[in-house]
């Protein structure tokens, strides 16, 4: 079984804002991109008492499907649904 590296504090201000809120918590505030990696951000959990759900824009669909070499009848709906969008 292999050791889970520990995050550090310096390493955590780096990714995260926090706040303390009145309820006598601390609370992130603002996730901040990571410049190191790939940018992504994994959230669970509730954020305001709302489920925390990634929605994929028109665009990045499109951009996916050309990626992974989708058939013609998907990349089409996908373009029209960049065309709504965008309107």
């Amino acid at each position: 079984m292999t050791e889970q590296k520990q995050i550090t504090l310096e390493e955590a201000l780096e990714l995260f804002d926090f706040e303390y809120i009145d309820e006598g918590e601390w609370r992130v505030k603002q996730v901040k991109p990571n410049v190191r990696g790939d940018g992504q951000i994994n959230v669970w959990g509730t954020i305001n008492g709302r489920k925390w759900e990634f929605v994929e824009t028109p665009r990045e669909k499109l951009k996916r499907l050309i990626e992974e070499g989708a058939d013609k009848d998907q990349l089409l709906e996908a373009f029209n649904q960049l065309e709504e969008f965008d309107d």
